[in-house]
């Protein structure tokens, strides 16, 4: 299992290797900065855990990684051709990635940071670095409904795909972009689909909203605005109106996509300020945390605003990152203190 410049005092280490963390990668080594990508995971482990059959809206050219060229088959990649684009990316590139790696600790001594981590065997390993950025993601901490029957065995916070559900009842709970997207697709392949919203509309993409919207108006979905989740039971789900009224939905599967919160232990342990209602890092125009030579890269920097960093407005916070290294040492009289020029493709 490889486990890069232990060695080494680093530049920059980057937790979490998303496609943020790839352009901030590259951008390091096109700058000559010694950099690494640490994951728990595999490369891209967030996009590995999008339904199988998953193809991006955008296109192509918006998910492209410092203009590394994406070729696809229609105007959007589809999850396989994504990740396989990703790879081509760090081999291309050769970025160091320590895959398979969690990162458990990171504390600052002076104007160094020391990452530890464990690989699988639960062998620990350490790197000592002058700048981190935390890119964690969310997917791995889904927020939780907290009510009675949400560990049931038909209860899940992740979908994967259609077929799994053919001939079920399904309850989708949530108002956002995957549950009414999910809905629809569980719909149009024979899925028997009620929607549990909490407010009286649909918080989702403007292509995809009118199509949720009538097919509930059609009934070819049931849903029910304005309702809590009291309890899942073993066959079905009871909600509570604004009235205090219950209904209960039948439900052989319940798909609760209440969305995530992000993990900001790391950032919080090594004393980032971190708003603790949005779960957003206070962050200067540099993605850079409120202890220097701390950044926070990709979704994690909107907190529990998932919905509003995608792949195609985050994949600049690593050229901003790097960025803001190159230039800081610079700033404060060091000259080339890195070992680097600034080359004019990274400013």
């Amino acid at each position: 299992m490889k486990t890069p410049d232990t060695d080494k005092i680093l530049d920059l280490l980057i937790v979490g290797v998303g496609p943020p963390a790839l352009v901030g990668l590259h951008d390091a080594r096109q700058a000559g900065l010694k950099a690494i990508g640490v994951d728990k995971g595999p490369v891209c482990g967030a996009l590995v855990k999008h339904p199988p059959y998953m193809r991006w809206f955008s296109t192509a050219d918006k998910l492209e990684l410092a203009g590394f060229p994406l070729l696809v088959n229609e105007k959007g990649p589809s999850r396989r051709e994504y990740l396989k684009y990703c790879r081509a990316f760090v081999r291309h590139f050769g970025l160091d990635v320590a895959a398979y790696h969690e990162v458990t600790e990171i504390t600052k001594d002076g104007d160094l940071f020391t990452v530890v981590a464990h690989d699988l065997h639960g062998r620990g390993h350490t790197w000592r670095t002058r700048n981190v950025a935390i890119g964690t993601g969310f997917y791995d901490s889904p927020r939780p409904l907290g009510v009675p029957g949400e560990d049931l065995p038909h209860v899940s916070h992740q979908y994967l795909e259609p077929h799994i559900y053919f001939g079920q009842k399904v309850l989708v709970i949530g108002g956002g972009s995957s549950a009414a997207e999910f809905a629809l697709e569980l719909w149009r392949e024979g899925v028997d689909v009620t929607v549990a919203v909490r407010g009286d509309e649909f918080h989702t993409k403007y292509w995809v909203k009118p199509d949720i919207e009538n097919r509930i108006k059609e009934g070819s979905i049931r849903c029910h605005y304005g309702v809590e989740v009291k309890e899942i039971r073993r066959d079905e789900a009871v909600l509570v109106d604004g009235d205090s009224k219950e209904i209960v939905v039948p439900a052989d599967f319940v798909l609760a996509m209440t969305g995530y919160e992000p993990d900001t232990t790391l950032l919080e342990s090594v004393g980032a300020e971190v708003d603790p209602a949005t779960k957003r890092a206070a962050l200067n125009d540099h993605c850079e945390t409120t202890v220097p030579g701390l950044y926070v890269i990709g979704t994690i920097i909107a907190g529990v605003d998932s919905n509003v960093v995608f792949i195609e407005n985050s994949r600049e916070h690593g050229p901003m990152i790097v960025r803001h290294i190159l230039h800081k040492h610079d700033l404060h009289g060091q000259g080339d203190a890195l070992g680097t020029q600034v080359p004019e493709s990274v400013l």
